[in-house]
């Protein structure tokens, strides 16, 4: 035992089998650390290539719609071209969606493939990429309900006067339309639909207070101290010291800050997405235009008649395009039968007095772009608007472009001062303008 004991080779030997066994739990850690970082950076470039595509996307996108809006004002202006080139013709410029690698039907002829391949090959996209723009131009702004104090009438002595505030029940007047009972008729639609088809939907929102739900609305975008004299400010007050919340006293600009107002939760706002915005929208899109829509617009409108007319106007056969109100008239007075001339005018004006106009131009899009690489995907969701020139702007630009009559003709040409008026009255667009980008 002694001898062994004294034997050093074996404690070199020891030594040596601890060493390699340090060694080896060493090496395995680091081997495994390294294959994660390199996961992890291939994770990140991956996401960074699918990011860049997708951005490519939205950039491609705002190309259409860019095109879309020289043609669209080109058209206007020359009546020739106008009565040639109808309004789904123009719409084609952005609403066929992009994907690429661009796919590929086997009944394609060769030259069309040698096409494509060709722009594949030269072409810097590493990935896929899918991009579509939708026009959702149908719905009604939800900050047409705010209170602007700049808006407000003046007494004689020059104070401000208190807006009128009525209950959401009232009817009112044939020839008005006052937008908080028309958002509630159609948000109690909405709910009595989903009641019908849901139980526990039904059970949870029985007794729903839609006066609150939209006074809350108000109290939350109205301008400081606009709505003192409405009779249900102190209570829309109280639901806010509650939270407690402060109110923003100006215009929605995301749709997500209904979250954040009193007794709208996710349910009802999941239910009302597809037929309100806090967007700009300039028009209800007659091509667009949905059946609660339809029946806001004509409260005596039943069912089958409704349907009856999406089966006209969305005939996969012969499919018909609203281009103005004058179609929309044309249907219900000429095709239907269902109503008189006087009451589709009235109804009409009545909404244009409250700030919703109908007509064939969309003017409110919602951009999706999908970027994958590998792995990775990577999606914006972008809500673009593309605004009216005002009127006095239109004929500046009129006046600017043919001002000075430098062309030496003469300035007493009738023809010529005809077709500037006739281009300065037309309707242009400006810049598509993101409003907002959603990502995930």
């Amino acid at each position: 035992m002694k001898k062994l004991l004294q034997n050093e080779r074996g404690v070199a030997l020891m030594m040596i089998l601890s060493a390699i066994v340090i060694l080896t739990a060493l090496y395995a850690q680091f081997t495994f650390d390294s294959k994660i970082s390199r996961i992890k950076a291939t994770n990140i470039l991956d996401k960074s290539q699918a990011k860049l595509l997708a951005e490519s996307g939205l950039q491609l996108a705002m190309t259409r719609l860019r095109l879309y809006k020289e043609a669209f004002n080109k058209v206007e202006t020359n009546q020739n071209i106008k009565s040639m080139v109808k309004p789904e013709l123009l719409n084609q410029l952005w609403e066929v969606p992009f994907v690429y690698p661009i796919p590929l039907d086997k009944n394609t002829s060769q030259l069309v493939k040698q096409t494509v391949d060709k722009f594949q090959d030269e072409s810097l996209l590493d990935g896929q990429m899918k991009v579509t723009i939708q026009n959702i131009s149908s719905r009604i702004n939800l900050n047409l309900l705010r209170i602007d104090v700049t808006k407000l009438k003046t007494d004689q002595e020059g104070n401000l006067e208190p807006p009128k505030s009525s209950s959401l029940f009232d009817t009112g007047n044939d020839d008005e339309v006052a937008l908080d009972q028309s958002l509630y008729q159609l948000l109690k639609r909405l709910v009595d639909e989903r009641k019908e088809t849901d139980e526990a939907f039904a059970d949870r929102y029985g007794n729903l207070n839609y006066q609150e739900l939209f006074t809350n609305l108000k109290y939350y975008t109205s301008d400081f101290q606009t709505m003192n004299s409405d009779p249900f400010f102190g209570e829309a007050e109280g639901n806010f010291q509650r939270i407690p919340l402060t109110p923003k006293y100006g215009p929605l600009s995301s749709f997500s800050e209904l979250y954040s107002i009193p007794g709208w939760n996710d349910e009802l706002i999941e239910l009302v997405k597809n037929e309100y915005s806090v967007y700009p929208n300039m028009m209800i899109d007659l091509n667009k235009i949905t059946a609660n829509m339809l029946k806001l617009l004509f409260p005596e409108l039943q069912d089958p008649e409704i349907a009856e007319f999406f089966k006209y106007r969305d005939d996969p056969e012969d499919p018909k395009e609203m281009n103005s109100t004058a179609d929309l008239k044309k249907y219900f007075v000429d095709q239907a039968r269902i109503m008189m001339p006087e009451t589709v005018d009235q109804r009409l004006e009545a909404f244009q007095k409250s700030g919703i106009t109908f007509g064939s131009s969309p003017n409110l899009f919602k951009v999706i772009s999908v970027g994958e690489y590998n792995r990775a995907i990577y999606t914006l969701v972008a809500y673009v608007v593309l605004p009216p020139m005002e009127q006095n702007q239109q004929n500046n630009n009129a006046n600017n472009n043919g001002g000075g009559n430098p062309g030496g003709g003469n300035p007493n040409n009738n023809s010529s001062s005809n077709n500037n008026n006739n281009s300065a009255q037309a309707k242009q667009l400006l810049e598509p303008r993101i409003i907002e980008i959603q990502i995930n």
